[in-house]
């Protein structure tokens, strides 16, 4: 699973609870409170794991920005050696 599909299922996820929780609310009042903040607490968890997702794909972006500077300034280097 790529880094886009899993950022928006867990976004969708996230809005699908929210408005789960806010269902639960609504219908059962005063019964539903622990289970609104169950769906509440699991909605701020799919959040989290959408902004870890964000920050591992930034991470993996930088890692290959980082890998072809490298190849990049290798072959300037070699270029360098053969004009001389």
């Amino acid at each position: 699973m790529t880094h886009k599909t899993a950022l928006k299922i867990y976004e969708w996820a996230s809005y699908l609870l929210i408005v789960g929780a806010t269902l639960i609310y609504i219908f059962l009042k005063a019964e539903g409170v622990v289970l609104t903040m169950l769906v509440l607490v699991l909605a701020m968890f799919m959040r989290m794991m959408m902004e870890r997702t964000r920050r591992k794909a930034c991470e993996d972006e930088i890692d290959e920005l980082q890998n072809d500077l490298r190849r990049l300034t290798r072959l300037l280097a070699e270029e360098k050696k053969k004009e001389k």
